[in-house]
């Protein structure tokens, strides 16, 4: 049977990892050891590739050593035939070269498109009707390997980021097991080459404060709702609040867009009919969910019983 090593840090390998066990006697092939986390590497809470490791005894090296010297003359005496790789960090040269078949990682874009450590959240707030699965090989560059298979999917415009999350992991299992059986059987397959070589290619970059900011005055209505609902809850989308020249920071969860044309001040607020609206390019965006700095998150009663007794109450 084939040896495989999985390397995995994040929940969008889980559904993948559970897949692969059950599966082993029917694809010819074992899940001999798991590379991971201690810890969930997010939230520092347990870390579930971790938990399904430890269910079905599969042994585990993790992540945090990965790179000392005894772990990899422990990968390598394991004489593994395939790495499987999805949602991990860098993995340097001496690690990928081990197996005989190559290491492969699974990412959640159409490469070389979305190349970077956010796909899912940057083709939600790029407005992408598209997204999809790309497995290749890894190399000395990060997600520009010769490309193995690719797969597309079409999406809708109202979908948030966790949705997607959840939906797109569910479908790398069935994805995986395309790449395990032309790997394995040896069948014919055209590598892709994975370059960027035009300025139309569109990246991933990490998602920092600068992007997961509202510049009102310079955004559009949609291109707030797509940052909004490409965000996940632990890194919302944000701005500045002016409520009677005190400032605070407004995290934004949920928001309801409403096109009309105006003449009016750009991230002022409106308090009508115990709703709150922001006043933004082409029309008003009214608050469904949202919390200030350092206070849990609320709907929009709570946030317009929060503003009713100001009068200056803007955003920036």
């Amino acid at each position: 049977m084939k040896k495989i090593v999985f390397f995995s840090n994040g929940d969008f390998g889980i559904y993948s990892l559970i897949y692969l066990i059950k599966n082993q006697n029917k694809y010819n092939y074992n899940i001999i050891n798991v590379i991971t986390s201690k810890k969930n590497i997010i939230n520092n809470k347990i870390n579930k590739i971790k938990k399904i490791s430890l269910k079905y005894n599969i042994k585990l090296i993790y992540s945090e050593y990965i790179n000392n010297i005894n772990v990899i003359n422990k990968l390598k005496s394991l004489k593994p035939d395939l790495f499987i790789v999805i949602s991990f960090k860098y993995l340097i040269k001496k690690i990928w070269k081990i197996p005989k078949l190559g290491t492969i990682n699974i990412h959640p874009s159409l490469l070389p498109n979305y190349k970077g450590a956010n796909p899912i959240n940057w083709c939600i707030i790029n407005g992408e009707n598209i997204i999809g699965l790309t497995s290749f090989f890894i190399n000395e560059i990060i997600d520009e390997g010769n490309i193995i298979l690719q797969k597309k999917y079409y999406i809708n415009n109202k979908i948030n980021f966790d949705k997607l999350y959840y939906l797109l992991s569910k479908k790398v299992k069935y994805f995986l097991i395309k790449n395990i059986k032309i790997l394995f059987k040896n069948k014919k397959y055209n590598l892709i080459k994975n370059e960027i070589n035009n300025n139309n290619i569109k990246l991933a970059p990490k998602l920092n404060n600068y992007y997961t900011k509202i510049y009102f005055l310079s955004y559009s209505l949609i291109k707030i709702y797509n940052l909004i609902r490409g965000l996940p809850n632990n890194n919302a989308a944000w701005s500045f609040i002016n409520i009677n020249n005190k400032i605070n920071i407004l995290f934004y969860y949920k928001i309801k867009i409403i096109k009309k044309k105006h003449n009016l001040f750009i991230g002022n607020i409106i308090l009508k009919n115990k709703k709150v609206f922001i006043i933004v390019k082409n029309g008003y965006i009214k608050l469904l969910k949202c919390k200030f700095s350092n206070n849990k998150i609320i709907n929009n009663i709570d946030i317009y019983n929060s503003m009713i007794n100001y009068k200056l109450l803007f955003v920036f």
